[in-house]
């Protein structure tokens, strides 16, 4: 899933769309709640039925693409594209325009590879953009990269457009699910009263793990929010510390990972690794998670450890690097 909260493409497009840990944590979070994401991005009426996450590649370009979700709707098969962005900058239609297309030509690889040749008719690809901050003027609904010429029929990408900062709480909080709960820091009614309530509400409807991923989540979107309205503050002061720490933990790690080094790196993220596993790493696996961080990079290992289970992430630890 093509979510872009992270600094992506910097040097493409010399601007940062959102703090990496807002995107990490997004990517993360919403892999656990695809049918809670599918139902309010696609607005779709019928049953939706989501069938998993899907890694594409483009092997003509040897470019490996961010995961999208397939979904069945109505008895078609979909993949689902969301683009997770501070800010809808101007670069943001030509980038969904540009995934739209490498997800449609990994499809067709795919295909042609287990079949011989591309689907006769392709796999409908379903954008949504979903602002995080921004105007406060109201977003139209849809947005376009047009590649015809004004005078032809429409050619081109469209994309819905969820401005999830113009939702209110209870929006929000009608959609149903814990995942939408954690961007109530942003909503366009937030205040300390109701931020307690959406807590209260996440606390009983999940478990220890699960209310230790999202509140650290609402914690990320709580900092990003740009109205200035200190709810960041609030959210910190009504999560358990160990919560927030994690999140500043992890965080910190990145950053040490990404511009001061790998090295320095290592040993807040060995950290995490001790905080996800509830014990100290043995001298194997601190060993095991330097080769992996000098192999597979910051980025990738930081995933690893936001996403797999306590158990899985110990079984990785003693596998070889590929």
């Amino acid at each position: 899933m093509g979510k872009r909260g992270r600094r992506r493409r910097k040097e493409d497009t010399g601007q940062d769309d959102a703090p990496d840990d807002v995107d990490l944590i997004l990517r993360h979070v919403s892999r656990q709640f695809p049918h809670d994401v599918a139902r309010a991005l696609l607005g779709a009426a019928g049953p939706i039925e989501p069938l998993g996450w899907v890694d594409t590649q483009v092997t003509g370009r040897q470019r490996r693409l961010d995961r999208a979700l397939a979904v069945m709707v109505g008895g078609e098969r979909r993949l689902l594209h969301a683009e997770w962005t501070l800010a809808m900058g101007d670069e943001i239609p030509f980038r969904v325009f540009e995934y739209h297309c490498l997800t449609a030509l990994a499809v067709a690889d795919e295909a042609r590879a287990s079949e011989g040749a591309p689907a006769r008719q392709p796999t409908p690809i379903d954008s949504v953009v979903v602002v995080l901050s921004g105007r406060e003027a109201p977003w139209p609904t849809h947005g376009a990269y047009r590649t015809s010429s004004p005078d032809e029929p429409f050619s081109g990408v469209r994309f819905r457009i969820e401005a999830v900062y113009q939702r209110t709480v209870a929006e929000l909080a009608a959609r149903g699910s814990p995942f939408w709960l954690i961007f109530a820091p942003l909503a366009a009614d937030a205040d300390g009263s109701k931020l307690n309530q959406v807590i209260e509400a996440l606390r009983a409807c999940s478990g220890e793990r699960q209310f230790a991923e999202l509140g650290a989540a609402m914690v990320a979107l709580a900092e990003a929010d740009t109205r200035e309205r200190g709810l960041a503050d609030v959210v910190k002061s009504l999560l358990p510390r160990e919560i927030v720490m994690q999140n500043s933990i992890y965080r910190e790690g990145k950053a040490a990972g990404l511009k001061e080094g790998l090295e320095k790196g290592l040993a807040l993220l060995a950290h995490q690794v001790e905080r996800r596993l509830g014990r100290p790493l043995t001298a194997e696996e601190r060993s095991r998670l330097h080769e992996r961080l000098h192999a597979e990079g910051p980025e990738k290992v930081g995933d690893v450890v936001l996403d797999l289970s306590a158990d899985d992430l110990s079984v990785w630890l003693t596998a070889t690097p590929s």
